[in-house]
């Protein structure tokens, strides 16, 4: 039994955010292409970070090792292998966020410049114009579907802290 025939929030964001094998296929055959600049990227995306007052903090005097955490995640991204230990490991990485305290805003804008750096690479790497919109289009939904996962671990962390299940928090939520 796969994950998602457990959950049905993940089964529903996977039908209609329309992830698919097809998906996983071709962020698998432009892998070879798009690690080389890999390295690049998140250098960029921890001077960023580094450069923000915010997130600064954060990552101060630890960025050697959160660009190697960094590293082994995106090329995770393009292994093809979204299962359930995949899914898991998303989820982690929000339980592991939300024990540092760090603001969920920093995810989401994280994943923000992810969604704006990857199709750019994307484009100049793949030749087949065809095949690089479809690898931009799987690289864009994966990332939101990260991003709903990690953001499920705040969520959930939040209704544990308050005391709120989450049959509780639907009908809050469906309540006129």
């Amino acid at each position: 039994m796969r994950i998602e025939d457990k959950d049905v929030n993940l089964s529903t964001f996977c039908n209609v955010s329309g992830l698919c094998a097809d998906d996983q296929a071709i962020l698998a055959r432009i892998a070879p292409l798009v690690f080389p600049s890999l390295p690049a990227l998140t250098d960029r995306f921890y001077e960023e970070l580094a450069n923000d007052q915010q997130t600064s903090i954060f990552i101060e005097g630890r960025i050697d090792a959160l660009k190697k955490t960094h590293m082994a995640w995106m090329q995770d991204l393009f292994s093809g292998d979204y299962g359930e230990a995949f899914l898991i490991r998303q989820e982690k990485i929000g339980h592991v966020h939300v024990a540092v305290k760090i603001p969920p805003v920093f995810v989401a804008a994280s994943m923000s410049f992810l969604r704006g750096a990857l199709p750019a690479i994307i484009a100049e790497l793949v030749a087949d114009k065809n095949e690089a919109a479809h690898a931009t289009s799987a690289i864009l939904r994966l990332l939101d579907l990260c991003q709903y996962l990690i953001d499920r671990s705040y969520t959930q962390t939040m209704m544990d802290n308050l005391g709120i299940s989450p049959a509780l928090l639907n009908r809050l939520m469906t309540t006129k």
